[in-house]
């Protein structure tokens, strides 16, 4: 019987039970992916991620999945897997260290905020910006009224590793309304060849709404992200990818530099912080999106 020691953490959480929760498994190189998605499913988070091995110099090799499948990269995973590297297993208070994920290498930066707490902050990968959508089929798929979504921004997707649909909301009132159902999101994304069945990438287009009105006025914008696995419609409490790509957006189509406090998560009842730092300077991105990390428990899984 082979055993991996595991930790659960919450990411992008101000307190324990709150953000995202993320299983990050040791020394996971003893076991192959068949037997990582098949953990992935039974613990049932968003994400799981498995440290196949590595070191301080050429980084640590990570796997990334969901219940449904392997994925190349995820911000709430790449954030709370580098917490528990730092803390956990180096055991040292370095500032910097590398993540070789399925999308490429990223880099973890360690620092803390103006109040004292511990920040872990991802370098995500130069943004593609691809179809623009059109505004009433978006409200309609949303169930929303076309007048109710900001018709002086753009609807578009964009990916560092994962793509999503950014939709600009007007008010916090609308972003409570949203509401749709795995049928209806899959034929959208299905007719515009943006369903994993039918893209060329193998990838299913997630939506991120956002607005500027918050439950917290101490932050710049609320958000959702709503998504579909196995057929089923689900909510994320905090994506740290999905604002990866609405940093991409704020910096195009808003301001060229950016220091960001989002919500997420409030709806569920995970409230979410997320840090978003960034800027665009002769057409390159830089898009770093951080947050706190949370220690919940530590365990021994039987693989």
């Amino acid at each position: 019987m082979t055993k991996l020691d595991f930790y659960i953490v919450d990411v992008f959480a101000e307190k324990k039970y709150a953000g995202n929760q993320l299983a990050v498994f040791l020394d996971a190189g003893k076991i192959d992916e068949n037997a990582m998605l098949k953990i992935a499913k039974e613990i049932n988070f968003a994400e799981s991620t498995f440290i196949l091995g590595g070191d301080e110099n050429k980084g640590f090799d990570v796997k990334i999945f969901t219940p449904e499948s392997e994925i190349p990269f995820a911000g709430h995973p790449t954030v709370g897997t580098a917490f528990v590297i730092r803390n956990l297993v180096l055991k040292k208070e370095i500032e910097q260290l590398y993540l070789n994920l399925k999308v490429g290498q990223v880099i973890a930066d360690f620092e803390l905020s103006k109040d004292g707490k511990p920040l872990t902050f991802v370098t995500q990968i130069q943004p593609k910006i691809n179809d623009l959508f059109d505004r009433k089929e978006v409200a309609e798929l949303l169930n929303l009224k076309d007048e109710e979504l900001d018709d002086q921004l753009p609807i578009c997707e964009i990916s560092t590793g994962l793509p999503f649909m950014i939709v600009p909301v007007k008010s916090l009132g609308s972003i409570k309304k949203i509401k749709t159902n795995a049928s209806d999101f899959m034929a959208f994304m299905k007719k515009r060849r943006l369903y994993k069945t039918n893209n060329p990438s193998g990838q299913t287009t997630s939506v991120f709404c956002f607005t500027q009105e918050t439950y917290d006025s101490q932050n710049d914008f609320n958000s959702r992200m709503l998504c579909v696995e196995d057929e089923v419609l689900k909510e994320d409490a905090a994506t740290g990818s999905a604002n990866g790509c609405f940093l991409a957006y704020y910096l195009k189509y808003i301001n060229p530099k950016a220091n960001l406090s989002m919500e997420q998560g409030f709806e569920m009842g995970r409230n979410s912080i997320l840090k978003l730092k960034g800027s665009l300077i002769d057409n390159h991105f830089e898009i770093k999106v951080g947050g706190s990390t949370q220690l919940i428990a530590k365990g021994e899984w039987y693989a």
